[in-house]
């Protein structure tokens, strides 16, 4: 059989592009494991890299007239094996960004093992829309249509399974796949059946266990062997681990008092993604924690020790837990993380928080969950809500930018009773204060957009150990309330940073507290080489410490952070992360792609110069977009992984629509300038004219209604962008063309993918629309109307 029939054709393509487009989602939460969040851009690369090679490779082999049910066979059993390498590399191989080659080596490997599957889902696709016996808008709908519920997969598969073993059930498809594609007697057949049997014991048979799939090196650290978690939980979020409970003699304080007693405490840790770690305490009654009355973040609750107490991040419980001991009437708890939540109720026998008649935990975005709550907290508190992977190095793209913006504080600030206090606890470094600064500034920003003259008079600031605490009131601080905190120094041992009846000692957190508007907040960290705007939703980047005018200068990067650690340390991490990424991807580039573009290069009917620059600037241009939209995504549905499949979901199905729609629309080559100038104008308006009041408009609304406002928004940039690729090859006098205008536009996706971290860092989101505006004006100066007749 050298044919596939109308039924079996329709099948293998939706398996195939909901399999592509689920395993880019499951690889980006697998390597928020391994590595950083800021990674998550490397697999939407290597998705244009793969895609534009198996593109290439299905062209080829149409022309050479390869018969089309044993090469689709043979390219299902490749990307079910593919599937299994990228598994196996990713969980067993350790990224740690250290500066030497050792490092980039496993980068590299990590990256051209995850391009395999993507090259021959990219293949199958391109091969089966080109030849199969079935009318292309049929293929085109079911394409689309099976991507789409792909990039909602994960939220299905997740939870049952943990990301390697997902990846591994849709190897098991694939191979099956391609035992009913292979014609009788061909040998893939039995492969084909091989593969999809060990794929699919790997997949059910160890789950759960340390037999298992397991991600060995967490954040490149080796994971803990012979050690049996109490709770463990994958989550479209995060993967959610509980060690076991022991007695430690040290209280899992984070901030505590010099004056803290001996004493033992049953506790065990909890890690969110390998890193972040949150103590779950064994306990009968709260009475048995009043320890955490000596941790500096909880010092608050003496300011306020009645009416509701609210916590945003619940963690393993122990913000809930001291807020019952100081004996509030009521704790309310958001928690964004269903794995939190269930982790809660699975150890309720031996800590029972969630069962606590006066205890509510909601699951959601805190930020979106206040909005809409009426409720007036006397202490509304999140203690060093991250997931250290912020901190360290995932500077870029991470879960809680949504809660450290102003626009979020201004929420949050509404929320607070009149005379309520809004507390944040931060890592804090006496020899360089860049996150407490950063803290500050957003504080001092969020009372200026309140009317506040004098924001000192309206803060403290105290310090035990290693974190700092901010206390934030819509009120002025009473005498009485300066007398408590002075108590707490006294009786304590917390260092009083800002009060409002003592001058600061600190200088750059007394320029910052003097600074009168957005402008001098900004100048004041910039001699230091430190950022200390306040973080909006359209910049939100408020663990990015170091001042854009850092990336310009990388060795004095570098030395600043060599002198510096912590913070700092991890910004110059990010960066170097980005740029080492950034060369890496080059190569799989290359690798990729290289040897078709230069075979298409030495071509006398290769594009002209004008028309590469086109499909380049296409490819730049939608990635661009396709990152800052993400990015931005991010900051209304509350989690980078909720942007990105709804991104991906609305953006695929609407560019396939645009690109069906391109010869109706777009009928001449003048057409196409006009609407490339249309789509720079649109991309340059998004984030004001759609973003901005999309943001505003569903905050308070239901999720449905965001994530649906969202879609709508990804579906109308991609059908907008979907129209002119087809245009121009449609332009095209050869179709050995088509070759070089893919390579080209798959090779300039990398570099879009670049320049929308950078410029989202230094300028803001809305720049980096901009900036995929010019591009699109660079595509409309470029197009088809220009082009020499050949």
């Amino acid at each position: 059989m050298s044919t596939v029939s109308r039924g079996l054709t329709l099948a293998v393509l939706a398996l195939v592009s909901a399999t592509t487009v689920a395993a880019e989602v499951l690889l980006t939460r697998a390597l928020s494991v391994t590595t950083w969040y800021g990674l998550a851009f490397v697999v939407l690369s290597l998705a244009m890299l793969g895609l534009t090679r198996g593109s290439l490779d299905a062209d080829a082999a149409s022309r050479a007239g390869e018969p089309l049910a044993p090469w689709i066979a043979r390219r299902l059993l490749a990307l079910s094996l593919g599937l299994a390498i990228t598994v196996a590399v990713v969980v067993s191989v350790p990224l740690t960004f250290s500066l030497n080659l050792s490092s980039l080596a496993a980068l590299m490997v990590v990256s051209a093992a995850a391009a395999i599957p993507l090259v021959a889902g990219g293949a199958i696709v391109a091969r089966l829309l080109a030849d199969a016996a079935v009318p292309t808008p049929v293929l085109y709908a079911v394409d689309l249509g099976a991507a789409a519920l792909g990039a909602l997969a994960p939220l299905v598969l997740l939870g049952p399974f943990g990301a390697p073993d997902a990846l591994f059930l849709l190897a098991a498809l694939s191979a099956a796949a391609a035992w009913v594609v292979a014609p009788p007697g061909d040998r893939t057949r039995a492969r084909a059946v091989a593969m999809a049997v060990a794929s699919l014991v790997i997949a059910l048979g160890a789950r759960g266990s340390d037999a298992g799939l397991v991600i060995r090196y967490p954040k490149g650290a080796p994971r803990p062997e012979r050690e049996t978690p109490t709770f463990e939980a994958w989550t479209p979020l995060a993967y959610v681990r509980l060690g076991p409970f022991r007695q430690v003699s040290h209280w899992h304080l984070w901030s505590p008092s010099p004056n803290t007693p001996p004493g033992m405490v049953e506790a065990a840790d909890a890690t969110l993604d390998g890193e972040a770690a949150t103590p779950v305490y064994a306990w009968r009654t709260p009475a048995q924690l009043n320890i955490l009355r000596f941790d500096a973040t909880t010092s608050a609750h003496v300011l306020r020790p009645t009416g509701n107490a609210c916590v945003i991040g619940v963690g393993g419980g122990r913000d809930l837990i001291a807020a019952l001991a100081v004996g509030h009437d009521h704790v309310y708890g958001a928690e964004i993380n269903p794995g939190i939540v269930a982790m809660l109720h699975a150890v309720r026998g031996r800590s029972p928080t969630i069962d606590d008649p006066r205890v509510t935990v909601r699951l959601g975005d805190g930020r979106a969950l206040f909005a809409r709550s009426r409720m007036h907290c006397s202490v509304l508190q999140a203690s060093l809500v991250d997931t250290w992977a912020a901190t360290s190095a995932g500077a870029f793209a991470h879960t809680e930018a949504t809660l450290y913006t102003r626009e979020a504080w201004s929420i949050f600030l509404r929320r607070v009773a009149p005379s309520g206090v809004l507390t944040f606890s931060r890592w804090y470094d006496p020899r360089r204060v860049s996150e407490t600064a950063r803290l500050v500034a957003l504080a001092v920003a969020s009372l200026h957009d309140r009317g506040v003259a004098r924001p000192r008079e309206h803060l403290a600031l105290l310090a035990a150990g290693n974190v700092a605490t901010i206390l934030v009131s819509p009120a002025p601080f009473s005498a009485a309330d300066i007398a408590a905190l002075h108590d707490l120094e006294t009786r304590l041992r917390f260092t009083l940073l800002v009060t409002p009846d003592r001058p600061v000692t600190e200088p750059l957190l007394d320029a910052i507290l003097e600074a009168r508007d957005d402008a001098a907040l900004a100048a004041v960290g910039r001699p230091l080489g430190l950022d200390t705007s306040a973080p909006t939703d359209e910049r939100p980047f408020f663990f990015q410490l170091l001042a854009p005018s850092a990336w310009l200068h990388p060795i004095v990067a570098l030395e600043l952070a060599r002198g510096s650690g912590g913070v700092i340390s991890g910004n110059a991490t990010a960066m170097f992360e980005l740029l080492a990424t950034f060369a890496v991807v080059l190569l799989v580039a290359a690798w990729l792609l290289g040897p078709a573009l230069l075979r298409s290069a030495r071509d006398p009917e290769r594009p002209q110069g004008r028309a590469l620059v086109y499909f380049g600037a296409l490819g730049a241009g939608y990635m661009t977009a396709e990152l800052a939209l993400v990015q931005r995504l991010h900051v209304v549905l509350g989690h980078p992984t909720y942007a990105l499949i709804v991104a991906l979901a609305g953006m695929l199905v609407a560019t396939g629509v645009g690109a069906l729609l391109s010869p109706r629309v777009l009928r001449t080559n003048r057409h196409v300038t006009i609407a490339a100038v249309a789509a720079a104008a649109l991309l340059a308006a998004l984030p004001y004219a759609v973003l901005r009041p999309l943001a505003r408009a569903t905050l308070e609304g239901a999720a449905a209604l965001r994530f649906g406002g969202a879609a709508a928004c990804a579906a109308v940039v991609g059908l907008v962008l979907g129209l002119f690729f087809p245009a121009g090859l449609r332009a095209l006098p050869k179709r050995e063309g088509a070759a070089l205008a893919l390579g080209v536009n798959g090779a300039t996706s990398v570099l879009g993918s670049v320049l929308a971290t950078t410029l989202s860092v230094w300028f803001g989101i809305p720049a980096t629309f901009a900036a995929a505006g010019v591009l699109y004006l660079v595509a409309a100066w470029a197009s088809p109307s220009r082009w020499r007749a050949v």
